[in-house]
């Protein structure tokens, strides 16, 4: 042994330096077990009056070095050798008795009054916790209060909606305003039929889940399949707008965060697979939505209002008993017609291409031809109308004389309006009534070799 050696023993056997644990070490332990994960490691700090104590006695030295107080001027610590000799005569002192006092003999009475007990005193009633241990400051860790909001609950319709409740029952709600959308960014844009808002909520309408081939019947199918509501609300587990992310996650065990929002499992609501919705600001509920797995894509826009076109064309009749405009089933009436079916990406919106004779078209939903814009995909096929006709037969005429056979200088010269830059359109064209417009194709030739009306097709391919 050295005399390094004695003199550390002599210091740390100092009972002066001992820190006696307070009688609510244990509560706080317990108390800290039980906090919500985003205030864990605060209790946890505070676990023991020990621990407390010691960070505060090894801080002295330090006090005011981790703020930016202008005043503070550094202190030398306190030698350790600045402590008087021990007296080997003087009886230890006992620890910290159940009432915090610091006992002077082996009775256990107290020598009289202790700064000491006073600053172990523990606070009693509100503030502290049932084991006797004091709450963190700034902590509360009992749930937030959400009782007086109204319920939202999933099986029930909320101002006037509910998931899985059908389109058409949708369209019976009073007040409901619903907007056709485009999901352009979905391989099938016709699984999305729109967007709905009511006085106090919002949400999709859509076919739901996952989804194989698209029923025949897509209007018989589409649901409401996303309600968010925009007024303060509650869940039956007792989770409403401005619950922490902690009650959240105390009354959700399948709780996962993602970012923003927090989702979980939402039961009984005979077998189909839906979940809450819940956004957070920081770590505060906001708002409260039931996701009933909708198929409308990550952005949705709105689409353009049905494009409307004069079908009543001068020169119109040119294409014998087919006219543009007529209904898939006025067509389908249409003696020595032949249609054929299209499939694919471009479904949705145009349903394939006829022949009669020399005379070919397309049938589809209508785009505006001023824009080029499409608008949102069919749902039932009395959306579509032959949108496009035209033919090849030789001395194929428009009223100002042009069509199968001109060149496009004579057609540029007698044709009013007429353009080779026509918007969404890689054919020359001029107009030729409200929404429709004449085309000239050629493929191999120094002339026209096809002549059409086009009012405004949504077929691709």
């Amino acid at each position: 042994m050295n005399e390094f050696d004695d003199e550390l023993r002599r210091i740390f056997g100092d009972d002066r330096l001992a820190v006696p644990p307070g009688a609510n070490a244990v509560g706080r332990i317990v108390r800290g077990a039980r906090r919500r994960r985003t205030v864990r490691m605060v209790a946890s700090t505070a676990g023991s009056a020990g621990l407390v104590a010691a960070v505060a006695f090894g801080s002295m030295a330090v006090t005011g070095q981790f703020t930016a107080a202008p005043t503070y001027e550094p202190q030398p610590a306190e030698s350790p050798e600045a402590l008087p000799p021990l007296d080997p005569a003087a009886p230890p002192k006992a620890a910290a008795g159940p009432s915090g006092d610091i006992t002077g003999d082996a009775t256990g009475e107290p020598s009289g009054p202790s700064t000491a007990g006073q600053a172990t005193e523990q606070p009693t009633g509100a503030g502290t916790d049932p084991g006797g241990g004091e709450q963190p400051a700034g902590v509360d860790e009992s749930p937030v209060d959400v009782s007086a909001l109204p319920l939202f609950d999933p099986a029930a319709p909320f101002d006037g909606v509910q998931v899985r409740m059908t389109l058409a029952e949708l369209q019976q709600v009073p007040g409901v305003e619903i907007t056709r959308l485009r999901a352009d960014d979905l391989d099938r844009p016709q699984l999305c039929y729109g967007a709905f808002r009511t006085a106090q909520t919002h949400g999709y309408i859509s076919l739901r889940g996952a989804i194989g081939e698209p029923p025949a019947d897509l209007l018989g199918g589409y649901e409401v399949s996303r309600v968010v509501v925009d007024v303060p609300v509650r869940t039956p587990a007792g989770v409403g707008v401005g619950s922490t992310l902690g009650d959240v996650l105390t009354a959700y065990s399948d709780a996962v965060v993602d970012g923003d929002v927090v989702s979980a499992g939402v039961p009984d609501l005979g077998g189909v697979f839906s979940v809450w919705n819940l956004q957070l600001d920081g770590d505060v509920v906001t708002s409260i939505g039931h996701e009933g797995m909708h198929n409308c894509g990550d952005a949705p826009v709105p689409a353009p209002a049905p494009a409307t076109a004069d079908f009543s064309v001068p020169g119109g009749d040119l294409f014998g008993p087919v006219r543009l405009g007529m209904t898939l089933a006025e067509l389908r009436a249409t003696p020595g017609v032949e249609i054929t079916e299209w499939t694919g990406r471009s479904r949705p919106y145009c349903y394939g291409e006829f022949r009669a004779g020399d005379v070919t078209g397309l049938v589809s939903v209508l785009r505006d031809i001023s824009t080029g814009e499409l608008p949102a995909p069919a749902v039932s096929e009395d959306e579509f109308v032959v949108s496009s006709i035209g033919t090849t037969a030789g001395g194929t005429v428009t009223p100002a004389g042009v069509g199968v056979g001109s060149t496009l200088d004579q057609v540029a010269a007698a044709q009013p309006g007429f353009t080779t830059e026509v918007p969404g359109s890689a054919l020359p064209g001029a107009p030729a009534t409200q929404g429709v417009r004449w085309t000239f194709e050629r493929w191999d030739a120094d002339v026209v070799q096809r002549l059409a009306l086009d009012a405004g097709h949504t077929c691709i391919g």
